[in-house]
């Protein structure tokens, strides 16, 4: 089955710099991204993919900027990230994807937006890597204009995930 989730790719020199430290933490398939939008509601018939095409279409590109490195809990180290209209953004492809949309019967569960650019996650057997040191190397990110959106694709659980399309956003940088 083919799972799905939208983000915004750093450029590619930060990608390279971002992926390098992924690896150092354990990453074997470092996949550098900001999640505007998790898997679910992402349905592998693709009938969301025109309503997501023309929400970013709509979209004024923007500029965002990752800063300092944070936690979930115990069981997910990532980059904070600040950008004028990444939440309007998330907000306005839910909309197009919701349950109110015909396109997903109930999202499995709806939690908070927090913009941000995972680098490692603890599983079961092994906590979060030693990190201070490795993400010290990342504090001079230069902010950067958004102008498209990547759907990422996977087959699930064969494979990891892969850049499959990219979607601008409108011309105009705002202002």
């Amino acid at each position: 089955m083919l799972k799905y989730f939208i983000a915004i790719e750093p450029p590619r020199d930060q990608r390279v710099r971002i992926a390098t430290v992924m690896r150092q933490m354990g990453d074997p398939w470092p996949v550098p991204h900001i999640t505007v939008k998790a898997p679910d509601g992402l349905t592998p018939d693709l009938a969301w993919l025109p309503r997501v095409r023309e929400v970013a279409a709509r979209s004024a590109r923007f500029r965002v900027a990752i800063g300092e490195a944070r936690t979930f809990g115990n069981r997910i180290l990532y980059l904070s990230v600040e950008g004028t209209n990444l939440a309007q953004l998330h907000q306005n492809i839910l909309e197009v994807i919701s349950p109110k949309s015909g396109l997903e019967p109930a999202f499995s569960k709806e939690r908070e937006y927090v913009p941000h650019l995972t680098l490692a996650i603890a599983h079961k057997e092994n906590a979060l890597p030693p990190y201070s040191q490795l993400v010290s190397t990342l504090q001079d990110l230069d902010p950067f204009e958004v102008a498209e959106l990547t759907i990422y694709r996977r087959e699930d659980p064969a494979t990891h995930y892969r850049a499959w399309k990219r979607l601008p956003l409108a011309k105009s940088l705002e202002s």
